[in-house]
């Protein structure tokens, strides 16, 4: 069995799937207690998140590639971290069956907003993300099988939250399109 993921039920719109909540600890611990309960065979997590130079248009949905994982403090040189998580790959046999470009995810803590922040995020990465890195290391973890799919719904920067609030319903539906063939009605039955 194939579980589906997200951080909110809208993002799910009427497929069957599990909301984990929002931000990237909160996706890991909700992962990890989803793993336990449901034993699936693998994952698969819809979201929106924002683009960086190279993501697809506003609007449009990617498939992640790998997800990797930052700290906006250590970036900003404010701070570091000792040893930083190592990206993740996402599972091949999952990302064959979804027919979208691949991108790079980069999780963060928050929303960046800060334009030289999100310059340097932004170095070999096309998407950021707030819970992809929480849930797939949960998943990494556990030996199963993890794949993200994400709307793109604003530029990483100042007018992230407006943009987001402005393109969140057809990024949404984006990826609702993008996996119904593999998540149907009947999924699960």
């Amino acid at each position: 069995m194939i579980l589906l993921v997200s951080a909110v039920a809208e993002e799910l719109g009427d497929l069957d799937g599990e909301p984990l909540g929002i931000g990237t600890i909160t996706a890991g611990v909700a992962m990890a207690r989803l793993l336990a309960e449901r034993q699936p065979d693998g994952v698969v997590m819809l979201g929106t998140g924002g683009g960086y130079t190279g993501a697809p248009a506003i609007g449009e949905a990617c498939k992640a590639n790998r997800i990797g994982w930052a700290d906006g403090v250590a970036m900003m040189g404010l701070g570091y971290t000792p040893r930083p998580p190592v990206p993740l790959p996402c599972d091949e046999r999952l990302l064959a069956q979804i027919n979208l470009p691949a991108c790079d995810i980069l999780s963060v803590g928050a929303v960046s907003t800060d334009p030289v922040m999100a310059g340097r995020l932004s170095d070999g990465w096309q998407v950021e993300h707030l819970e992809s890195y929480g849930a797939a290391l949960a998943c990494a973890q556990a030996g199963v099988a993890f794949a993200a799919v994400l709307g793109i719904t604003n530029q990483v920067g100042p007018d992230a939250h407006t943009q987001w609030l402005t393109h969140r319903t057809e990024a949404r539906h984006a990826i609702q399109e993008a996996v119904r063939p593999l998540f149907g009605r009947n999924h699960g039955e």
